[in-house]
C-alpha cells in the first residue's frame, strides 16, 4: 500500500469551514487524506459572511470564491448545519466516530459579555451584542430572513474600541441617516453610497444639515483615549514607534467622526444602568485615568449616558466546548507554543481556537500590521481589502506549518479497519440526507444569501424601465 492509498484509510474531522479550516481541509485533502468538515452554519464563510458588515462586496466574494475553491474537492465531505457541542456532543466526536484526528478551527461567535451587574435582562430589546447586530445588518433585506430584528435608536451608545466597534457605530449613523433622509426630506441614498463617501459629504450635496433630520449623533464609548485605540500597532517597543502609532490611531478616529458625524467619549468605562418600567434607559460611565498604561477608576466619579439603545462591541470568544479545558477564553494546550490540545492524543487546535481571539478586526494584533496606506484612505475598500488579503495569507501560512506536522502524526496512527470508516460515511450521509445535501456546488448554489447591491441594481433598472 503507497502512502497515499495509506492515507485514505484516515478519516479526520475538521470544526468549522472559514479561513482556517478550509485550508486546513484542503491540505489534507490534497495529501490523500479524507476529510469532513463539520459548520454550524449553512454556509462556511463564517466572518467573512456575518461579520464584516455588507459593504465589502468584493472583498467578501474573493474571500468566498477562495474558500469554495479549497472545499470543493472530492476528499472533503462538507457537513453543514451541525453544530458541534449541540447536534454532536464532541467526546462522542472524539470517542465514537473513528476519526484518526479532530482539528478544532472553530471560529470567534460568543461575544464578551458587558461587565455590568444586571444588564442582561435587556438583552436583544435595549442591550444588542455585536455579532448578533451585525449579522440582522447583513441579512435583514432577505425575503426569508427569519432572525432577530433590531430598531435603532438615535441616542444609541456603544461601547468599545477597536475597528469592529467602528463598524457597529457606522452602521448606527448609517442607518439612521438613511431613514431620515428618505423621511423628511424624500432623499433615497443606498447604504453603499453614504459608507463609500460618507455621511457629511453626501448631506453636503443635498443641501441638508445634520440639524435638518432632528437626530442625535451615535456615541463611542472608550475606557482609553483615542491614542489608545488599537487602531495602529507600534513596530517596536521603541517611544518613537508608540508615539507614532498613537498619533495615527487618533488620527483614524478623527476621520472616521468628521465623515460618519458620531462622537467619541473617552476615559470611560461603563458601571451600572437606569431603567423605568423595565426599559433601559441609561448606561452609567465611571471615569478613569490613565498611569502606566493601567486603567485606573476614579473613585465617586460618575456621569450617565441618557439611551435607548446600547450596543456592546469589546470582543468574541469561541465557544466553549464541554469536554475541553480551558484557559481564560483560550482552549489549554499540552505546550504553549503547541497545536496539541490538553488532555487528548488525537485533537489539534489552529486559528482562533487556539488564541481565543474573536474578531476578523481582531486578529490583526495577530497578523501583519496595518500599512500606511489604510490609514491615509481610511479603511476604503481597496485599503482593507490589502490589509485583511494579507492577514488571511499569513493565517494560511501558519496553518500550512501546523497541518504539515499534523499530518505526520496523523500518518503514524495505525490504519483504520473498513467498519470504521463505513461508520463515518453511514452518519455523514444520514446528515446529508436530512439536509437534503447533494454536493458542495449545489449547496452553495441553493443556499447562498440574496446580496443586497444585486436587489439595488434590480430596482434601479425597474427604475429605468
Amino acid at each position: 500500500m503507497n502512502e497515499k492509498e495509506a492515507y485514505k484509510k484516515h478519516y479526520v474531522a475538521i470544526i468549522g469551514g472559514s479561513i482556517s479550516g478550509s485550508e486546513a481541509a484542503n491540505l489534507l485533502a490534497e495529501s490523500g487524506f479524507r476529510v469532513v468538515v463539520f459548520d454550524m452554519n449553512k454556509l462556511p464563510y463564517g466572518k467573512i459572511e456575518d461579520g464584516l458588515p455588507n459593504w465589502h462586496v468584493n472583498l467578501r466574494n474573493r474571500q468566498i470564491k477562495a474558500i469554495d475553491a479549497k472545499l470543493d474537492h472530492p476528499n472533503i465531505r462538507f457537513i453543514p448545519n451541525t453544530t458541534i457541542g449541540e447536534d454532536i456532543d464532541f467526546l462522542d466526536l472524539v470517542k465514537n466516530w473513528g476519526f484518526s484526528a479532530i482539528i478544532l478551527a472553530n471560529g470567534a461567535w460568543e461575544d464578551r459579555k458587558l461587565p455590568i451587574p444586571g444588564i442582561e435582562k435587556f438583552l436583544d430589546k435595549e442591550l444588542v451584542y455585536q455579532n448578533s447586530f451585525i449579522y440582522w445588518f447583513n441579512h435583514k433585506h432577505e425575503y426569508d430572513y427569519l432572525g432577530k430584528n433590531y430598531f435603532i435608536k438615535d441616542n444609541t451608545v456603544v461601547i468599545g474600541g477597536g475597528l469592529a466597534s467602528l463598524d457597529v457605530v457606522k452602521i448606527v449613523m448609517i442607518e439612521l441617516v438613511k431613514k431620515q433622509l428618505f423621511l423628511n426630506k424624500g432623499i433615497d441614498v443606498d447604504m453603499f453610497t453614504l459608507e463609500k463617501y460618507g455621511i457629511k459629504q453626501i448631506l453636503e450635496e443635498h443641501h441638508v444639515s445634520f440639524e435638518e433630520l432632528n437626530l442625535k449623533k451615535a456615541k463611542l464609548v472608550y475606557r482609553r483615549t483615542a491614542k489608545d485605540m488599537p487602531l495602529k500597532t507600534p513596530k517596536d517597543n521603541s517611544k518613537e514607534s508608540i508615539e507614532l502609532a498613537q498619533k495615527t490611531s487618533e488620527k483614524l478616529l478623527n476621520k472616521y467622526m468628521e465623515k460618519y458625524l458620531f462622537e467619541f467619549v473617552p476615559l470611560s468605562m461603563p458601571v451600572g444602568f437606569t431603567e423605568k418600567n423595565d426599559r433601559l434607559t441609561g448606561v452609567v460611565l465611571q471615569r478613569v485615568v490613565i498611569e502606566d498604561g493601567r486603567v485606573i477608576p476614579q473613585e465617586n466619579d460618575f456621569f450617565e449616558l441618557k439611551t435607548e439603545m446600547l450596543i456592546s462591541s469589546i470582543g468574541s470568544l469561541p465557544k466553549q466546548l464541554n469536554g475541553l479545558e480551558y484557559e481564560y477564553s483560550a482552549l489549554k494546550m499540552k505546550h504553549k507554543t503547541d497545536y496539541h490540545v490538553s488532555g487528548f492524543e488525537n485533537v489539534f487546535a489552529i486559528g482562533n481556537a487556539v488564541t481565543g481571539k474573536g474578531n476578523i478586526q481582531e486578529s490583526k494584533r495577530h497578523g501583519k500590521q496595518m500599512t500606511k496606506i489604510i490609514i491615509d484612505k481610511h479603511l476604503t475598500e481597496d485599503a482593507f481589502e490589502k490589509w485583511l488579503t494579507d492577514l488571511n495569507n499569513e493565517i494560511t501560512s501558519k496553518v500550512q506549518n501546523q497541518i504539515n506536522t499534523i499530518i505526520f502524526e496523523i500518518a503514524q496512527k495505525p490504519v483504520q479497519p473498513e467498519e470504521i470508516i463505513d461508520k463515518i460515511l453511514t452518519k455523514t450521509a444520514n446528515i446529508h440526507k436530512r439536509l437534503r445535501y447533494t454536493d458542495y456546488k449545489s449547496w452553495v448554489k441553493q443556499h447562498l444569501p440574496v446580496r443586497l447591491e444585486d436587489e439595488l441594481k434590480n430596482k434601479a433598472n425597474c427604475k429605468c424601465q
